[in-house]
């Protein structure tokens, strides 16, 4: 299955729903039934993520490599976790993407902006 990206703008849910068939964008686990929206993709977290001393651009390296520069720890998410107010964590997604050309996605780290 190929895609076609619509005229410029946000994609529907519909188009997303194309990109998750054709493999554009993949996940460690099945996609849950709610998690495609009406103009986005609910992205979810996965068991392993990092506090680190600072945020950071990673330049010319990956975001992994570069985590290695600044980790204070590293933490288990799998059975949950509290994290504490004010501190700066790096998490792991469980989706992947592979957009097709002249497809770019932006993440939002607030739930909330849309409401």
């Amino acid at each position: 299955m190929t895609f076609t990206a619509p005229r410029p703008g946000i994609l529907p849910c519909q188009a997303i729903d194309t990109l998750i068939a054709a493999g554009a964008v993949t996940s460690d686990t099945p996609f849950d039934a709610d998690q495609v929206q009406p103009a986005s993709l609910d992205l979810r977290l996965s068991d392993r993520g990092w506090r680190v001393r600072a945020s950071f651009l990673p330049g010319e390296r990956t975001v992994e490599t570069r985590i290695q520069d600044v980790v204070m720890h590293t933490i288990d998410l799998a059975g949950g976790a509290v994290l504490e107010k004010g501190c700066v964590y790096i998490v792991k997604l469980q989706e992947r993407l592979s957009l097709p050309p002249g497809v770019v996605a932006r993440a939002n780290p607030k739930s909330s902006t849309g409401r």
